[in-house]
């Protein structure tokens, strides 16, 4: 018997009432058109119910529920041209359709449950024709009907938060791949007294799943949040954090190589006490006091942590979130292109593809309120009087962030100061606001000397040749001209 399903999963369903439109019982009727039928209704049913799993079951007689054994044997079962069963349906049911056969033995009779995962990212087709389930039976999804349209909106707002990491666990033995303790502690709730009211908490923000055998299930928003151990969950190896520092400025020669088991609501703030201890500092006064301080604003390098993490792309397996440490420089990198333009970061309408995961680690108060981080990270690098961080997207690469560590104006390439100038332009807009040719001064530390002057003139005039910025009121006096950026 397999561990997944057994004589408990059946009694969990027939207890369900007859019109449930993921669950199917049958006394034998082997039938492999039927079954090939009942795979894509089921699944799409599944989809449209916000059910991880439909269950076909031979053995129990629909109208009665009575259990009553089958003959039904699918390893043997023929189609159509004496076709096993299982090659006929894999080509005749569409790539999505993710299925299996149970057997099992109970009370010396047999029982087969045919499980079926919902439907992901469209309906599930046989012979190119989609089924759904309507009340007990097995019908055609009507092209351009109300219920194939919201089908397909329940499809599309499917992710991989909710996906299994896995199942088939008692709650002793999610406790043992959780830290459930620590999930209380950060969301600010005292632990229920009892397992099964701690269940039922963390069911509800789908941290895990209850499984219709009484059985719990880990989502991959469970184990990415508090996992004790990303690398047990084979889904989320790729998902860890890695931080690597390097000798000098380029990559020949690694210094130390650190990956982060937990899951990111315990390696966030332990990753963030590690960069800042691993960064070259600087020595500085602070009124009668002297302390060190990191290269780097901590502000900037928590904010972007936080994004590397909770903003990659969940789905792409073939890099994971990583943060290299260089002498001059930060690099923060994480699968996935950005979702809003680069040059519209700070004032775009934020968006995620992570929603439920970025909610809950606001809750936890491990990243900020949607659309003011970028905010925090330009500005603390103002604060600072650093060069503009420098961003690079694309869907092949990912998005990579570079935070850099020199402040000298003198020593800026023409295309950094333009960049600093942009985005200072950016924030003053955020705040109704406007650059001038004080402000930008300001922003890197320089005097009112004429050279200074002359220099930031200069630079606001080609960044407006190259558009990057404009003149806010083109009939305001020279004196008084202020600008904003481009687009505004």
């Amino acid at each position: 018997m397999s561990p997944l399903v057994s004589i408990e999963l059946i009694y969990q369903l027939i207890g369900y009432p007859h019109e449930t439109e993921w669950i199917e019982f049958k006394r034998n009727l082997p039938d492999a058109q039927a079954i090939a039928k009942d795979i894509s209704a089921l699944a799409n049913a599944a989809a449209y119910h916000g059910r991880p799993f439909a269950y076909k079951i031979w053995g129990v007689d629909d109208d009665t529920r009575k259990l009553t054994g089958t003959t039904f044997q699918p390893l043997s079962t023929k189609a159509s041209g004496n076709q096993d069963l299982l090659i006929w349906l894999k080509q005749h049911l569409s790539p999505n359709a993710n299925y299996e056969f149970f057997d099992i033995e109970h009370d010396q009779m047999k029982f087969v449950v045919l499980r079926i995962a919902a439907a992901s990212y469209q309906p599930v087709r046989f012979d190119n024709h989609c089924f759904i389930r309507e009340g007990s039976s097995t019908t055609p999804l009507i092209t351009a009907s109300e219920k194939e349209a919201e089908l397909w909106r329940r499809l599309q707002r499917s992710d991989f938060e909710r996906g299994i990491a896995e199942e088939d666990l008692s709650f002793n033995e999610v406790e043992k791949r959780l830290h459930i303790d620590e999930y209380f502690r950060l969301v600010g709730m005292k632990r229920p007294s009892t397992n099964a009211v701690t269940a039922d908490a963390l069911v509800r923000q789908e941290i895990i799943l209850a499984q219709d055998d009484g059985r719990y299930a880990i989502t991959h928003l469970g184990a990415l949040l508090i996992a004790r151990r990303l690398s047990d969950f084979p889904t989320l190896r790729k998902r860890r954090l890695r931080i690597v520092r390097f000798q000098g400025k380029g990559r020949a020669d690694i210094v130390a190589d650190r990956t982060f088991e937990e899951g990111y609501a315990l390696a966030l703030p332990a990753a963030q006490d590690y960069l800042v201890e691993s960064v070259p500092a600087d020595d500085v006064q602070e009124g009668a006091f002297r302390r060190i301080r990191p290269s780097y604003p901590e502000r900037a390098i928590r904010e972007l942590l936080a994004n590397t993490l909770i903003h990659q792309d969940l789905h792409d397996t073939r890099r994971s979130p990583e943060i290299h440490i260089f002498e001059n420089r930060l690099e923060f990198t994480n699968p996935g292109s950005m979702l809003v333009p680069q040059e519209r970061i700070v004032n775009a309408q934020p968006k995620t593809r992570n929603i439920t995961l970025v909610n809950l680690m606001r809750q936890m108060d491990l990243c900020e309120e949607e659309g003011t981080g970028w905010d925090i990270i330009i500005s603390s690098c103002e604060a600072r009087h650093l060069a503009a961080p420098k961003i690079s997207s694309s869907e092949d690469e990912g998005t990579q962030v570079t935070l850099f560590a020199d402040n000298a104006f003198s020593r800026m390439s023409k295309g950094d100061r333009k960049l600093a100038a942009y985005w200072h332009a950016c924030l003053l807009l955020t705040q109704d606001s406007a650059l001038t040719n004080s402000s930008l001064r300001d922003r890197f530390g320089l005097s009112d000397e004429k050279k200074d002057l002359v220099a930031i003139s200069r630079l606001i005039r080609e960044c407006c040749e190259d558009s990057l910025i404009k003149e806010e009121d083109p009939q305001a006096g020279k004196r008084n001209m202020r600008y904003i950026p481009f687009w505004a």
